[in-house]
């Protein structure tokens, strides 16, 4: 496994859920683009989490949802790894 394979699946829910920034998210695509390996993986998690959120169509309780919005209050927010 290369480096850029690595950094690649180290972003892969990042870029999966969009929360990236454009040319960040361009340099996985290219990435993806030369590596059947990583694409593979990534197009596998994609239908993986399609078909959960698909799937699931019970509500969250109130309170399970307000416990969950609390600790992510509490998590430090990370700035983009470099490079």
């Amino acid at each position: 496994m290369s480096h850029n394979c690595e950094k690649a699946r180290a972003l892969a829910y990042r870029y999966l859920d969009r929360e990236m920034v454009w040319y960040r998210r361009l340099q996985v695509r290219w990435h993806l683009r030369r590596c059947p390996r990583c694409e593979h993986g990534f197009h596998f998690e994609e239908v993986l989490r399609r078909r959960i959120h698909e799937g699931c169509h019970e509500e969250i309780p109130t309170a399970v949802y307000e416990r969950l919005r609390a600790a992510l209050r509490e998590l430090p927010i990370k700035a983009d790894p470099p490079g």
